[in-house]
Order: structure tokens, then C-alpha cells, then sequence
């Protein structure tokens, strides 16, 4: 990741190093500037790296400057303006003209200029007449350039390198972490809040970028956007972190995150009463980000102490955020180039780190969470089993039998069901005691088992009774499985001097003419006939 940062950075400054240079070759430089205290009389015009406004406290301004004869290939005009109207004229005529001449709610907006100059075959005077929101905006235009037509749209679109190379990053984080905003109630907040960060970013930076005035031509609308949402980062970037931060460390990180609001309140007071609060307080802001964010430092670095994983990823896109908005800040009020790059943008690629910590460590929560749900998915399922199984016998009892049966009959399968009753069982407890008697219970369980097929269930009905569920068998063959298990009993040494026996019922599903009700009296009025008819045989309904 820092590879990345450092290659993304080379080719940034590499950009702007070979930039196409600004040539003024039909441009004088004797610039002078005529204003309603100016009597009547020209005034020379500073016009260079570090322009100043017009002075004195007024709104319109004319300005001239000489306008050398011009080149067929050389003949596009570019310079931007902020919170100005314009008017250009060339011998007296109009040649382009922009915005109204009149107050405006939040005033022109920020706005680039690219118009043709006609052909002149002798020196003449370029005229220019403005009309700014404020005073300290008059006369302050950027990048006044004359070149082809080519290299003007070049120059307008390489300015906006540090954004492509940001805008799609931070599209992608807010993407990456919109998957996972729901899938966490703990850390939902989380989630919605870097999700937020990422868009504010991604706003900025197109409102930041050239290319916005092609897709809508909104100045005012993109220039209140550019200043605002500067405040809102900090704003929301610090919310974050009071997210993943403890519960004692948090009211210093919301303290900042009040006074960062606070200023944003204030600016947006100012802009809104017209006196272009958004752009004076800025000063305010740039120095508010030392202060407080030192003392969000200061909590997340002892949050890291902690063991906080998510403060220490959070850390380094941080200072790296705060570092490029301070930078921003010294080359914006030092104009230390002409058309002013924001650096904060790249920031994003810093913030990468956070959000692949955060992904990972929800994946490393959610196999948490999985491993824990199969666990108790294991240990209810081994309850209920517990809660359905007689230890005796090992056998379910009747309970799980009867939800067992509803199952299959409403799944509509072909089945029989034997009763077994073991004869005599109460003569068997009052000779030989009870513990003999669950010996007994034990043992037929087993020999009914050693008997059965892997589909058939066995169930203790209660007592010495017990029923047997065969898949697919009719009344004939339940009737031969109910005889061999009859005969395996009467041979069986329960006993080395008594015989035991074991009666069965046999009774079948007959589908829709059936019930459950109607098969549990047939079942047990056949084992009621065979005992009847002397014991140790089988009935059938």
C-alpha cells in the first residue's frame, strides 16, 4: 500500500512538472485597470504570480491590457475566474460575456473561461470588464493563457489528474463497505459513517475537478460544494473515529468533532448573510486542524496502546489526511501555483488501509460468529435429542414419535407400523425387581435393532410397549419382520429358567382414507387381538 501511495505521488508531481507551460506571446503586459474612484484615469495593474484584488471596496472594475497581433494556431483564450462575472471586448465589440452584472445569492461561483480571440493584424487593446461578489475577489483572475485550442483542452483536463486517480477509489471503498453495512448491527454505524466519508470525498473531488463545468455548468452550486463539504470532512472523519474508540476516550474525540460543527455553522452563517463566510473562514479551519487534531491523535495513539486494531489502521490515513489538508491550506493562501491543486484527494489512497483492516477483521467476527452459531446449532440439536431419547432403551419415545408420524403423513408415503409388547412384563418386575426389568428393556431393545433395516425407526411407546415405523412396507411384509423379531425374543435366554414373549399389532397407512388417529386404533386393537388370542403372536388390523 505504500508503494502505491509513493508511485501514485511521482506521477503526480511528474504531471506537473511537465504540464503544458503557460505561453502569453499575444498578450502585453502592461495591464492597467479603471474603477469609479480611478476619476477617469488608467491605473497600472500588478498582473502576475501573487495578483492581487483591485484596490479599494467596490464591485466592477474595467481592465486593458495590450493584445499583440494573433496567430491562426494561437488564438484560444483561457483564464478562470472566482465569484465574477465577465465581459471581453476586442475594438470595441463584444467577443464573450458571462454571468449578471448584479448581485446574486451565493454570488458567480468558480468558473473557467475558454473563448476564440479574432484575428488581428496589428496591435490593439483586449478590454475586460468584471463584476465581482465581493471586493476582495475583483479583478482576480488564474491561468490567463493564450494558446491553441488543442493545448488549451489539454491543460484544462491534466489539471484534473490528482482527482481521476481518486475519484474511482473512493467510489470503490464506499462500495467495498456498503456490502457490509448491514451485515453487523454492532458495527453498523461504522459502516454508514466511512460509507459517508467516502461519498463527501468523492463529491468534493468532482466538485473540485474542471471536468464538472462540461457535465453541468453550475458554478455557484460546485463552488458551494468545494468550500462546504472542506468542512464537513473533518467533521465526519472524526465521528469515525469516535466510533472505534472506547467509551472513555470518546468525549475528547466529540469534543472536536462540536468545534469542527461549530465553524462550519459559522461559515455557513457568514456565506449566507453575503459575506462569503465559506472562503474567510477557512483560515479558521486550516488552523483548528492543528489543535484538534492533536487531541484526536493524542486518543487514538492511546487507544492503540489498548490493542485497538481498528485505531491503528485508522491512524496512518489519518495524520496522512490531516498533513495533505495543512498543505493544501499553505499552498492555497501562498498561491503557490497559478491553478491550485488540492492534495487531499490522494489522501484516499491512505484510507485503503482502514478499510481492508475493517473488512478483515468483520470476515474474522462473522467466521467467529458462524463457528459459534454451529456450536450451539450442535448442542440444541444434542438436547432435543437428549429430550426425545429414552436412556433405557436408546430408543426416541413418544413424544418424538408422534411429531415423527405427523411428518410422514403429511408427506404422503407408503408405510406400516408393528406394535410390540413384551408379555408378562409386571410378573418379570415383581420376581426379579425392576433393576432385572430394565436389564429386560435393554436387552429386547437391542435384539429389535439387530433385526431392523437402517430406514426403519424404532420408538418406546411407554412402558414394555414399543412401535416400529417401516418405510414402504405393506401389512404382509411388516407382518414378517413382526414374526422373526416374535420368534428371536422367545429364544432369547432373558432368563436361564423363565421364557420370554412379545405380542405385535401390525397396521398400514391407507393414504388419503386414513388418519393418524384411525392407524393408532387399528395398531393397537391387533396387539389387543393378539394377546386376546393367548400371546406371543402377531395380529394384523
Amino acid at each position: 500500500m505504500k508503494r502505491i501511495s509513493v508511485v501514485v505521488l511521482c506521477l503526480f508531481f511528474g504531471m506537473l512538472f511537465f504540464l503544458p507551460a503557460g505561453e502569453a506571446a499575444v498578450i502585453g503586459k502592461d495591464w492597467q485597470y479603471l474603477t469609479e474612484d480611478s476619476e477617469g484615469k488608467w491605473k497600472y495593474f500588478d498582473f502576475g504570480r501573487f495578483q492581487s484584488p483591485i484596490p479599494g471596496d467596490k464591485h466592477e472594475v474595467w481592465l486593458e491590457v495590450p493584445l499583440l497581433p494573433t496567430e491562426p494556431q494561437k488564438n484560444t483564450l483561457l483564464f478562470s475566474t472566482d465569484g465574477q462575472a465577465v465581459e471581453v471586448f476586442v475594438e470595441g465589440s463584444k467577443i464573450y460575456s458571462d454571468g449578471d452584472f448584479s448581485a446574486r445569492f451565493l454570488g458567480h461561483g468558480r468558473k473557467w473561461h475558454l473563448m476564440e480571440l479574432p484575428y488581428v493584424p496589428h496591435q490593439t487593446m483586449l478590454l475586460f470588464h468584471f463584476y465581482a461578489d465581493h471586493s476582495h475577489q475583483l479583478g482576480v483572475f488564474k491561468n490567463f493563457i493564450v494558446d491553441s485550442q488543442e493545448a488549451q483542452a489539454k491543460r484544462i483536463f491534466s489539471m484534473d489528474f490528482p482527482y481521476v486517480i481518486s475519484l474511482p477509489v473512493a467510489v470503490l471503498l464506499a462500495m467495498i463497505t456498503l456490502m457490509y453495512v448491514f451485515n453487523r448491527a454492532a458495527h453498523r454505524w461504522l459502516n454508514i459513517k466511512l460509507i459517508l466519508l467516502m461519498t463527501i470525498i468523492g463529491i468534493w473531488t468532482v466538485s473540485l475537478s474542471n471536468v464538472k463545468q462540461l457535465l453541468w455548468d453550475a458554478p455557484v452550486v460546485w463552488r458551494f460544494l468545494e468550500n462546504f463539504l472542506c468542512y464537513l470532512l473533518p467533521v465526519v472523519a472524526n465521528s469515525l473515529m469516535a466510533e472505534i474508540l472506547e467509551a472513555d476516550l470518546r468525549p475528547a474525540i466529540n469534543r472536536t468533532v462540536v468545534g469542527y460543527a461549530g465553524l462550519a455553522g459559522v461559515a455557513l452563517l457568514l456565506e449566507f448573510t453575503g459575506h462569503d463566510g465559506l472562503l474567510v473562514c477557512r483560515q479558521l479551519l486550516y488552523g483548528s486542524l492543528l489543535c484538534l487534531q492533536a487531541l484526536v491523535f493524542h486518543s487514538m495513539w492511546e487507544s492503540i496502546r489498548r490493542g485497538n486494531t481498528y485505531a491503528k489502521f485508522a491512524l496512518v490515513p489519518m495524520v496522512v489526511m490531516a498533513v495533505l489538508g495543512l498543505l493544501d491550506g499553505v499552498l492555497l493562501y501562498t498561491r503557490f501555483w497559478n491553478w491550485h491543486f488540492y492534495l487531499l484527494p490522494l489522501g484516499i489512497y491512505a484510507c485503503t488501509t482502514f478499510v481492508i483492516c475493517m473488512v478483515r477483521e468483520q470476515i474474522v467476527r462473522e467466521r467467529e460468529l458462524e463457528a459459534h452459531a454451529e456450536e450451539l446449532t450442535a448442542e440444541i440439536a444434542a438436547t432435543m435429542a437428549r429430550a426425545e431419547m429414552d436412556e433405557l432403551t436408546g430408543c426416541r419415545n413418544r413424544g418424538a414419535f408422534e411429531d415423527f408420524i405427523r411428518q410422514k403423513i403429511t408427506a404422503g408415503k407408503k408405510f406400516s407400523l408393528i406394535m410390540l409388547d413384551i408379555d408378562y412384563f409386571k410378573d418379570v418386575n415383581d420376581t426379579y425387581g425392576h433393576e432385572a426389568g430394565d436389564r429386560v428393556l435393554g436387552q429386547f431393545a437391542e435384539l429389535v435393532r439387530s433385526q431392523m433395516t437402517e430406514k426403519q425407526e424404532f420408538f418406546r411407546w411407554g412402558g414394555e410397549e414399543f412401535v416400529i415405523y417401516c418405510p414402504k412396507y405393506d401389512v404382509k411384509q411388516a407382518c414378517v419382520l413382526a414374526d422373526t423379531i416374535r420368534h428371536q425374543v422367545e429364544v432369547h435366554p432373558f432368563f436361564r429358567h423363565r421364557q420370554l414373549t412379545v405380542s405385535a399389532g401390525v397396521a398400514q397407512w391407507h393414504a388419503d382414507t386414513d388418519s393418524q388417529v384411525g392407524i393408532f386404533r387399528r395398531m393397537d386393537d391387533a396387539l389387543y387381538k393378539a394377546k386376546c388370542n393367548g400371546r406371543n403372536q402377531v395380529a394384523v388390523e
